[in-house]
């Protein structure tokens, strides 16, 4: 992927020299209520270095750093669909920087080379409803919510799947260059 900068971000390839600060963001969202909401991340350096050089291997994760300096603040995932010119986008970002417009800053930028440089015509993801962060800055992407769900990802200490109502949003190529802003 091509490197895109923003006026405050680089988004860029993973590179592996990034394991550091991915696990300080994968330990701050498994300890937060919404990692119930989500697959389990492994926190271990091993595990940790594994998934950084399996992300930098590909072009579907991008490293989200701040302009000045460089500094690795979260990631976007855009993983295409199989049987489809459709693509499901995925972020986290260090709590550190929550709240300063950053997911919104780089997800916008990266949903612009979806759907110029590799021609998607659609972006789809999930969430929880309960987490209303991301539900928020959805909406504020031009995402529509298309329907809800239940969904489970973990087991309580008793062996219960964790139940929460989840929400499916996707944005068509069509709807997001009629809104886009020129």
């Amino acid at each position: 992927m091509k490197t895109i900068e923003t006026s405050r971000l680089t988004i860029r390839n993973f590179t592996l020299n990034d394991w550091e600060q991915l696990k300080k963001i994968i330990i701050q969202f498994e300890s937060s209520p919404y990692a119930a909401y989500d697959e389990q991340w492994p926190t271990s350096d091993d595990e940790i270095k594994k998934i950084t050089e399996w992300l930098a291997s590909g072009d579907s994760f991008f490293a989200v750093c701040l302009k000045d300096n460089g500094f690795f603040i979260g990631y976007i995932a855009l993983n295409k669909s199989e049987d489809k010119n459709e693509y499901n986008l995925g972020y986290r970002f260090d709590f550190d920087y929550h709240g300063n417009g950053y997911a919104t800053e780089s997800c916008q930028a990266i949903i612009e080379y979806a759907f110029i440089d590799l021609n998607a015509e659609k972006i789809v993801t999930s969430t929880a409803l309960e987490n209303q962060p991301s539900c928020n800055l959805l909406f504020k992407l031009g995402m529509r919510k298309i329907s809800e769900k239940v969904g489970s990802f973990k087991k309580d200490l008793n062996g219960k799947p964790i139940e929460f109502l989840g929400a499916d949003f996707e944005l068509l190529s069509d709807e997001w260059k009629s809104k886009r802003m020129i």
